[in-house]
Formats: structure tokens, sequence, C-alpha cells
């Protein structure tokens, strides 16, 4: 009498600690399914129409509404704002990444990381020049056209928020001497990395002393293609060669997200004043 109520008894508890093991196993490989759809995945320029499906972390890339590039209107009437910007000569640290960790995750690109002292001041806020990379062809339109290759100035401020400086090329009789020395050293490899002390760059890269920008609030150009990104377009084109353009575009291009719409943004005219340390 005592073994037949104790042995179902210990079969409901059999049952329970194994339904209970399921359960919390379930539980646990739902928890990591999920942390993993939030970690960053790797993505293509051909299928950015989709990278917002491609993890959660990208969700912005679909839904937000503050998104870069965009198509800039040379209508722009111009406002009364003006940036600092304080530029000085920086050793040679130039990369080919897939994907970069240290700013801005963008893409296939050749990215040249520089040394600590350049900024711009917008207001009461100074942003540290941190990189700049390659686009092929431009990333912003000017009236509906890319233009041959866009260079992207990368900022970040103390508080941690982005500003970029879009520099747009055109092609030009004469070859570009910045981009002479950053093109002798190119990397031969994906994920190759140089840093030459000796060799100085201008990080001007020819831009005017004085000059007047497109500005307006945006995203970053590559996933997670987050917002509040301040945007500042060299309304002046820079020139480089055509034999530059081909030996730039044929390691990295084509690598632009197409433009996407401007909603109830405004575009704004600002005068950037400059100041260049060339010594």
């Amino acid at each position: 009498m005592i073994k037949t109520i104790i042995y179902p008894a210990l079969l409901i508890i059999f049952i329970s600690a194994i339904f209970n093991c399921n359960t919390s196993q379930s539980k646990k490989l739902a928890e990591n399914d999920a942390k993993t759809s939030d970690r960053p995945v790797h993505w293509t320029y051909n299928e950015s129409a989709n990278w917002a499906k491609l993890s959660p972390t990208y969700n912005l890339c679909g839904t937000g509404t503050s998104q870069s590039p965009i198509d800039i209107d040379k209508s722009v009437v111009k406002e009364g704002i003006t940036w600092e910007l304080n530029y000085k000569p920086t050793s040679l640290r130039i990369a080919h990444n897939e994907h970069m960790d240290e700013i801005i995750d963008n893409g296939h690109t050749i990215q040249v990381t520089v040394d600590e002292g350049s900024n711009f001041t917008y207001g009461k806020k100074t942003y540290q020049l941190k990189q700049f990379h390659f686009h092929t062809p431009s990333e912003h339109t000017i009236n509906g056209k890319n233009m041959p290759m866009e260079i992207h100035m990368v900022h970040q401020s103390d508080d941690g928020s982005l500003a970029v400086i879009g520099i747009l090329f055109k092609i030009g009789p004469k070859a570009n001497e910045n981009l002479s020395k950053i093109i002798k050293h190119l990397p031969d490899k994906r994920g190759e990395r140089k840093h030459l002390k000796e060799e100085r760059i201008d990080l001007k890269i020819n831009m005017p002393a004085n000059n007047y920008t497109y500005h307006y609030t945006g995203s970053l150009t590559t996933p997670p293609c987050n917002e509040n990104v301040q945007w500042l377009i060299l309304s002046e084109m820079v020139s480089l060669s055509a034999d530059q353009f081909k030996t730039i575009s044929s390691r990295i291009g084509p690598n632009n997200r197409p433009v996407q719409p401007l909603n109830t943004r405004k575009i704004q005219l600002n005068d950037l004043k400059a100041t260049v340390v060339t010594q």
C-alpha cells in the first residue's frame, strides 16, 4: 500500500523536475537568442534598404526620421551662424577595415586616425577630430547629383555627441598633394594598419580658409544609424586627379548609402571660420 502511494508521488516529482528544467533551459535559450539578436551583425552596402531587418540594434536605419545622407538644394538661404575650425597637422595612421570600432562603424573604407589637438567649436561645445574616411561616390548629393568622392571628418565632443564635416570632391587636372601622401601608403590588404610618424598631412585637405557649409542634423550613414549627428557639408568642392580617384575607388567603392528623406528638417548655410596650422 505504501509503495503504490510513493511511486506515483516520485513520478510526479520527476516529471515536474523535467518540466521545470526544460522551461528554464528554454527561457535561457530565448534570453540568449535575444542577446544575440541585439548584437551588431555584418552588413553590406548592397543591402542598405534592409539594414533595419538585420538586427534590433539597427532599427533606426528603417524607422529614423532624421537620417543621413540627404540631397542638398543649393538654393538654401544663408544663416548667421559661425563654426570655428582649428586644425593642426597630423602624423599618418592609416588602415583599411571593413568595420571600424573607434568612433563610427563606417563599413568598407580607408580610414585615417589623426593625432589629438584638432577641433572645431560651435556655441559652447567643442568637437575633437578623431578620424576621417572616404566614400566613393559621395553620399550627399547636390541638386540630386553624386560627386565622385566624399571625405567625412568625424568629430566627437566630451559628452559623446558627434559632428561630421563632409568634403565633396570633383575631378580636376592636378593631383591633390595630401591625397598623394595617403595613396602612397595605402594598406596592401584589409585589416592592415600603418603609423608613419615622419609623414605629415595637412588636415585642411585644401580646405578654403573661409567657406560656407550646409548644416543640418542627421545620423550616422552606416548601422546603427544613430541620430542627432551634426552635419556640415562644405559648399565648395576640392579637386583630385582622375588617377587618384581611380586608385581610391578601386579599393573601397562603391560605399555610399542612398540619400534619405529630409522630412521636416531644415538645411542652413552657415559660415565656417578656419584656423589651420601648417608647420
